[in-house]
């Protein structure tokens, strides 16, 4: 997996997490070589969400209880918004026996921001889990 130890779209860095840029992303997930694990709140993920079979969605206020189900076999790159809380649990898996892990640059923003593919619900609203149109 190509990493960096700096990231390059998102200001905030925890020291020891690797980033991986999105386009480095999708080709290990397109080539089943790594799996993502999407940390985002419900709301968002249901707004929207990327649409690979190796996705998992463990949310940051659940994701300790979920450590026993990540798999340990592929590396592990983890996506939130914009990286901030990617990176944090990019530091949990480190301490916790996931050395191969690395957060997503920029999150779905730079996902999306690169133009790779992501899956919309609209008609969900505008993402606070109310029923308003976006």
């Amino acid at each position: 997996m190509i990493t960096s130890q700096i990231p390059l779209f998102q200001e905030f860095h925890i020291e020891g997490v690797q980033h991986i840029t999105p386009q480095n992303a999708l080709a290990e997930l397109q080539n089943g070589t790594a799996i993502l694990i999407d940390v985002r709140e419900e709301p968002e993920f249901k707004l929207e969400s990327i649409p690979l079979n190796n996705v998992f969605y463990y949310p940051l206020s659940g994701i300790v209880g979920q450590l026993a189900n990540i798999p340990t076999d592929k590396p592990i790159i983890v996506i939130c918004n914009a990286g901030v809380r990617s990176s944090k649990v990019v530091n949990l898996l480190n301490r916790k026996g996931f050395p191969e892990s690395a957060n997503l640059d920029g999150g779905i923003i730079m996902w999306k921001a690169q133009g790779l593919q992501v899956e919309s619900d609209l008609s969900t609203g505008c993402g606070c889990g109310c029923s308003c149109p976006k």
